[in-house]
């Protein structure tokens, strides 16, 4: 039985109210709203696969219109970039039968596509150097960091240490800015599908099940792109060692996702305690060296095939 209209606007409205209870607490409270930045999409994916695309677009549309109307336009653009086309292409991918890796991979390419259109055009439109505006905006930030830390009563020795390391840094975030883009847009749609996923069985058991993580693996192509990434760097020509970073880079944030589904594979086999399970989230959270050692198993899976019970010959 069809639901009535009536209750499809509430679902709707429902859902609005919590997209920009979700992004505006993201841009009035940068570092405290940070987790609901991450979480924007999430009404929008529910509403759309639980009711129908109709009520997800307009979850969407009613969130950009009450942006709009509240004044400066590069809110709801913003919003549009950073969590609306995700909330929108997520679900349509995934009930297209994509699955869900095809679903993120082609929701972010979309987005970034869209973000790298609207830079362009803006650019043109304005005149304006887009690298130039965005090595300001980071060259500000880190010396915004630098005058911050240098009230809190550091040592002239410890605040020069600071100071080269933090201008090190912002340097290396103008060279990667893309990649950075590219990992952001995919964590925020894994994040989403992830508990799209646990809660389907109770409020969306009628949506496709998706494949387990565990079995979660990359195309072996895609080992040439980080090859090809690998030579890139070894020019000396700054602008293609740039492009083999920002490829390696995103090559390493793919090749995690397979090196966790090699780790958990191994936590199932040997039915590891719930304890160690905890402090091992908790390592990846915090510890960089973790993520990337995980990375490079995931990349070294493609040729050793981890999860493949080897049998002895007797």
């Amino acid at each position: 039985m069809r639901l009535a209209g009536s209750e499809l606007l509430l679902d709707a409205v429902k859902g609005g109210v919590l997209t920009l209870a979700l992004f505006l607490a993201y841009v009035t409270f940068p570092v405290l709203g940070l987790a609901g930045g991450m979480f924007t999409p999430l009404p929008a994916i529910y509403y759309y696969l639980k009711r129908g695309e109709v009520t997800g677009v307009l979850v969407f549309t009613i969130t950009l219109i009450t942006l709009m109307i509240m004044g400066d336009i590069s809110i709801p653009l913003f919003y549009l970039l950073q969590s609306g086309l995700t909330g929108m292409m997520l679900p349509f991918f995934y009930l297209q039968g994509k699955g869900a890796a095809r679903a993120i991979t082609y929701s972010v390419g979309v987005n970034f596509l869209m973000i790298v259109v609207v830079a362009v055009a803006y650019g043109f439109w304005a005149g304006a150097d887009i690298q130039g505006i965005l090595l300001k905006g980071i060259n500000s930030s880190t010396e915004q960091a630098v005058v911050l830390y240098g009230k809190q009563g550091l040592s002239p020795q410890e605040l020069e240490l600071f100071t080269q390391g933090i201008r090190q840094a912002g340097a290396l975030i103008a060279k990667v800015f893309p990649a950075l883009i590219l990992v952001a847009l995919g964590f925020i749609a894994t994040l989403n599908m992830a508990i799209i996923f646990r809660i389907r069985s109770k409020r969306l058991p009628d949506i496709p099940e998706p494949e387990p993580l565990l079995s979660f693996r990359n195309p072996d192509l895609i080992v040439w792109a980080v090859i090809a990434a690998g030579i890139a760097l070894l020019v000396p020509e700054p602008d293609i060692s740039r492009i083999g970073l920002n490829i390696l880079i995103v090559c390493g944030f793919i090749y995690f996702f397979q090196g966790l589904a090699v780790v958990l594979t191994y936590f199932k086999r040997v039915s590891v305690p719930s304890l160690v399970r905890i402090i091992f989230w908790l390592a990846l959270a915090f510890q960089p060296y973790l993520v990337l050692a995980i990375a490079l198993f995931g990349l070294f899976d493609t040729w050793g095939d981890f999860r493949t019970p080897k049998h002895k010959n007797l």
